[in-house]
């Protein structure tokens, strides 16, 4: 299960947990680095890699397959998959979603790759976007890379004209919230497991039986919540509006 009950990658424990990062604030990030979104398509006028080989940018997978390797390797050091299989999900990624975006620094063909985050489709929701599989590389954390990689997906999201950011966390609840994210309640991504799930099924099997909870009603808050994964492990929905 992944970031939710019954997404796929919950048959990978791949929860969105993975952001060890010590988080900056806006104006130290904007100060610090230059930021740069690359949309699905080249935007006419855009800076050139040489002119700023510093500069951090999110870009769609399917605009660089010659990272698809490298970016599995990445996603497999959180969560364990065969190379060969991590690639062929990669290769799914599309301007139609889902859109599998990868953190780049530097120049160019020498770039760094530092961050992976994946965005789906939410079933029923036309307007929303649910993020997981989002991973900072060890050597990199602790730099302000998780909030920059969540501030290019949602610069990502809004420029493809969507409006609410869904995700789920086992234990990065207080990161996000600094975010600006707040408790939700569960929702269905388009993933390959959740789009078959209705959702009233999803809410009765994310929720905290009532004889582990002794009885009394659980209030989901940033520090417990009802809701639980596939392998009964404690998960907090959250949503932003961007």
């Amino acid at each position: 299960m992944h970031s939710s009950p019954l997404s796929d990658s919950a048959k990978t424990s791949e929860p969105i947990t993975s952001l060890n990062s010590k988080p900056k604030s806006r104006d130290e990030l904007r100060t610090d680095l230059h930021l740069a979104s690359t949309p699905d398509r080249q935007t006419p006028g855009r800076e050139d890699d040489s002119e700023n080989p510093e500069r951090i940018r999110a870009v769609p997978i399917h605009q660089r397959p010659d990272l698809l390797v490298p970016c599995a390797d990445l996603v497999n050091s959180e969560w364990q998959r065969s190379q060969a299989a991590r690639v062929h999900s990669l290769q799914k990624s599309c301007s139609e979603f889902p859109v599998c975006l990868v953190l780049l620094q530097g120049h160019a063909g020498s770039e760094t790759l530092i961050g992976h985050a994946r965005l789906s489709r939410v079933v029923g929701h036309g307007g929303s976007l649910f993020v997981e599989s989002v991973v900072v590389s060890r050597a990199e954390r602790g730099k302000g890379y998780g909030r920059t990689l969540m501030e290019e997906a949602e610069c990502y999201a809004k420029r493809r004209g969507f409006r609410r950011l869904h995700l789920t966390t086992h234990d990065k609840q207080h990161f996000y919230a600094h975010l600006g994210y707040v408790l939700s309640t569960p929702v269905q991504s388009s993933g390959a497991v959740m789009a078959l799930v209705p959702a009233n099924m999803l809410l009765r099997l994310s929720k905290l039986p009532d004889e582990e909870s002794g009885g009394h009603l659980v209030v989901q808050t940033l520090t417990e919540t009802p809701y639980r994964d596939a392998k009964g492990t404690p998960i907090f929905w959250m949503h932003k509006d961007i």
